[in-house]
């Protein structure tokens, strides 16, 4: 008898353990909190892409990948060189506050 209870006893071990095995095969990888974390400090650490361009023919600040601009300034790009209207049109990127300060003023003078 003993070794009848000893012998079931580890048919119902077995088969927990390959059911838990199962399971833990079935489900997908979860992000632990850490992944996550690591996750959203990355976006927010990634600067926002900044385009000094044109906009209805005027110069403008574009922000992110949008198609309208964050600020159009009351300044006619054709009045400029062809060499820098050709740059504005394809878009200007700046990595700065600073640096755009600096292009507009060079533009806008």
């Amino acid at each position: 008898m003993e070794h009848t209870f000893l012998a079931a006893l580890a048919a119902i071990f077995v088969t927990a353990a390959a059911v838990v095995f199962a399971m833990s095969l079935s489900k997908a990888p979860e992000k632990t909190e850490e992944a996550v974390f690591e996750t959203a400090v990355s976006k927010a650490e990634e600067p926002q892409k900044t385009v000094l361009g044109v906009f209805e023919g005027k110069l403008a600040v574009f922000e992110g990948e949008s198609a309208y601009p964050n600020r159009v300034f009351d300044f006619m790009v054709r009045t400029l060189p062809p060499k820098d209207q050709k740059a504005l049109s394809e878009g200007i990127t700046v990595f700065s506050e600073e640096e755009l300060l600096r292009l507009l003023e060079d533009y806008m003078s």
